[in-house]
């Protein structure tokens, strides 16, 4: 996602583009030909757009890594309210410093009186750790109200991640492209979240694999002969690591659409208590119902909690979502009780660690940064 004030495009986007864009942040890693040939354009017509919505910067490319192949046991997520009278730069000041600091933070935003923050980790007590030390200093400097900063813990053996910013259906909904859904069950999977790890297995890794697999997560956009240049390991070293860690779902390659340019205007943050009684069957069934209301661009399932995160193009269209969303959850009885929920204006959002991975994969690695 973009940070700051961003215009719209001066011409909405047209419907051909509204196809491209779509096939592109749906199928990341298909050549202009492949997107062709799976949707009758024309291959320079397919080119001449992508070119121009990069151009525009409308979107860019990030590498997930999805490190619980590499012995990470969680997926942490904190979010907090502030007083209103905390003052607002230095707390920002804070924010920032936490989240350069932390390497297992990866991607964190705050508005006025909220902040959130996404961390891989390997183990529950860094995460502790580093939520205390940030929650020791906010309530010295009074900053936090009586709810304090709330932690939620995501073992990935114990979690399910159908969507993890994924943001085809999202753009399928906007565009009224018509999209094959996928089933929300405990056990299967989609392209556009987190594998779930069915063994205990880490992947061993040579140090050219550790340093490859590293420069992959850091340098997303740059070509293999790029990147050869600048690891100085061989081209045909890294296209073949590369192929091999696609294969084995290492990684996720995303395009991030630039919101704030499509004209979306709201970011909402959901975090609700799962009613235990509500048998796995009926719980999966409700939560794909709740999904299609509006199509999260991250969705978490964990053994007691539910993170999502929606966006909206207005706030009438975010009050009719949430309209239908009360209708089913509380007839449904999903919930122990009403999610909290955290309304963020894109136009205001700071995002202080935008898709930042390569530290924690360097920590996680043991490998040193500072020589690659």
């Amino acid at each position: 996602m973009f940070s700051g004030i961003l215009s719209l495009m001066k011409k909405p986007l047209s419907e051909r583009e509204k196809q491209v864009f779509y096939e592109i942040v749906k199928n990341p890693t298909h050549t202009d030909k492949n997107i062709s040939q799976s949707t009758d354009i024309k291959l320079s017509t397919i080119t001449a757009i992508r070119r121009r919505l990069k151009r525009n910067g409308m979107f860019y490319t990030t590498r997930i890594p999805c490190l619980q192949f590499l012995g990470a046991e969680m997926l942490a997520v904190n979010y907090s309210v502030y007083k209103a009278t905390a003052p607002l730069e230095l707390r920002l000041k804070t924010g920032k410093r936490f989240a350069s600091d932390h390497k297992e933070v990866f991607w964190a935003v705050n508005e006025y009186v909220q902040s959130i923050a996404f961390h891989f980790s390997s183990n529950y007590t860094d995460v502790r750790s580093n939520i205390s030390e940030l929650e020791k200093h906010h309530t010295e400097q009074g900053f936090l109200d009586e709810g304090g900063i709330e932690l939620l813990v995501f073992p990935f053996k114990l979690t399910y991640i159908p969507y993890f910013f994924d943001f085809a259906p999202l753009l399928a909904h906007s565009f009224g492209i018509t999209e094959e859904t996928s089933e929300l069950n405990e056990k299967g999977g989609r392209s556009g979240g987190l594998p779930y790890p069915f063994d205990n297995h880490s992947v061993n890794m040579s140090q050219t694999s550790k340093h490859v697999f590293y420069g992959l997560i850091k340098n997303p956009e740059m070509t293999d002969t790029e990147l050869s240049d600048k690891i100085k390991i061989s081209q045909r070293t890294i296209t073949k690591l590369r192929k091999q860690f696609e294969t084995q779902g290492m990684f996720r390659t995303v395009i991030i659409p630039n919101l704030s340019k499509l004209g979306f205007k709201m970011m909402v943050f959901d975090h609700a208590k799962i009613n235990l009684k509500v048998q796995g069957d009926q719980r999966a069934i409700i939560l794909q119902a709740l999904m299609g209301i509006q199509p999260p661009i991250s969705f978490i399932v964990g053994s007691s909690d539910v993170v999502a995160m929606t966006v909206y193009e207005d706030f009438n269209t975010y009050r009719r979502s949430i309209n239908r969303f009360a209708e089913v959850y509380k007839y449904e009885n999903i919930f122990v009780k009403e999610p909290k929920r955290l309304l963020f204006s894109l136009s205001e959002l700071d995002m202080i660690k935008d898709h930042v991975y390569s530290p924690i994969v360097a920590k996680i690695l043991d490998i040193d940064e500072m020589r690659l």
